[in-house]
């Protein structure tokens, strides 16, 4: 017969199981395994004994065996620049503080200290701390790598209990309406195919990386679409490697995969540099097939500004821009949303819908008509 509570029972064939949780599924279901003795009091024993091995097991594994088993598991569900990227805060930042934890001690103390010295002396090489924005960038990742220990039962979920570094939300940089009208004639007067895609980034709010990758192909002409489906970056070679290529990828969300209807002006200008690029395959912001990279392409947009009279901007000014000016002139932000790619509509929310004061003005103004 069973002993009640402690999952030990006699079984028909006279020996005693006992039960214990051995693993667990994904969504939380127990995975049991089982002891066998003669007698109640050995089962117990054995059981006992598997699971102080077990702890003993897990007390003395390192943290940096199980950010090995993180980035293994990692490596082929996220893209490959995602993977750099985390790789390079693990291996800057991450591994040279944690590296030989014991997991069994862990706590989220010891994750607060490490965030609070990122904060006043992370810089590598130099004097000085970190942005709480980069500082909760390698949190996020650190975040990841504990809550795969908490789900494989390697550390306890407590710590997991820590906070991250406020980010004060910086102001954002648009081109002012003579600037507008400035970058839009001289782009439309020019026929250097470069311009074409400063113009695109005013009026559709691309990336860098979006607009680089853009070719002739990826517009419809007839209906006046404009699809975007890569992006170009550099990365590192390798995930070892210190040499860098340039990559054409897929976006870097699944909503930055998108279709952006062109304004009649634009497509107009599409389709007269068209004329003069050597086909359907060739890069918009070259007229042929020989990309340029975003760094060089910055480049030559700086330039291009210095030629208009107008002081520097970075080029994510451009996609700022137009979200701004679209947002004044009714876009809803659902729309405007989609447009620009992000992941959610929170995101355009919180970057880009802030009424001026003569809205807020406007609306107060409202209640003038209530009846007294």
């Amino acid at each position: 017969m069973a002993r009640k509570g402690e999952n030990i029972r006699k079984r028909t064939d006279g020996r005693w199981e006992a039960r214990y949780i051995k693993s667990r599924t994904a969504d939380g279901k127990a995975i049991l395994g089982y002891v066998y003795g003669k007698t109640y009091t050995e089962a117990k024993e054995k059981r006992q004994k598997l699971l102080s091995e077990n702890q003993q097991l897990i007390s003395g594994r390192r943290f940096n065996e199980l950010t090995e088993a993180f980035l293994v598991q990692k490596e082929y569900k996220i893209k490959y620049s995602t993977y750099i990227h985390y790789k390079d805060l693990i291996d800057t930042h991450i591994i040279p503080y944690f590296n030989n934890y014991q997991l069994s001690k862990l706590t989220s103390l010891h994750i607060e200290e490490f965030a609070n010295e990122k904060l006043t002396n992370g810089k590598i090489n130099k004097d000085g701390g970190l942005s709480p924005k980069s500082v909760k960038d390698i949190l996020s990742v650190l975040r990841q790598i504990l809550q795969y220990g908490v789900d494989k039962k390697l550390i306890s979920d407590e710590v997991l209990k820590f906070g991250s570094p406020r980010v004060s939300v910086k102001s954002v940089e648009t081109f002012d309406e003579e600037e507008i009208k400035i970058l839009k004639n001289k782009c439309l007067k020019s026929e250097e195919h470069y311009t074409l895609g400063i113009l695109i980034c005013l009026y559709t709010g691309l990336r860098i990386g979006e607009v680089c990758a853009l070719r002739y192909s990826d517009i419809d002409f007839v209906n006046a679409v404009l699809s975007v489906t890569k992006t170009m970056m550099r990365t590192k070679e390798s995930a070892n490697s210190k040499k860098t290529v340039i990559r054409i990828d897929e976006p870097k969300t699944v909503n930055s995969v998108r279709d952006i209807p062109l304004p009649e002006m634009l497509i107009n200008k599409l389709l007269e540099q068209r004329l003069q690029a050597v086909g359907e395959n060739a890069y918009i912001i070259t007229g042929n097939e020989h990309f340029l990279e975003p760094r060089t392409y910055y480049e030559k947009y700086k330039k291009f500004l210095i030629e208009c009279g107008i002081q520097s901007h970075s080029f994510h000014c451009l996609r700022h821009t137009f979200a701004t000016v679209s947002i004044e002139k009714g876009f809803d932000s659902k729309t405007l949303s989609e447009i620009l790619g992000h992941a959610d509509v929170k995101v355009t929310l919180n970057r880009y819908v802030h009424p001026s004061i003569q809205r807020k003005r406007d609306c107060m103004d409202l209640f003038q008509d209530d009846k007294k």
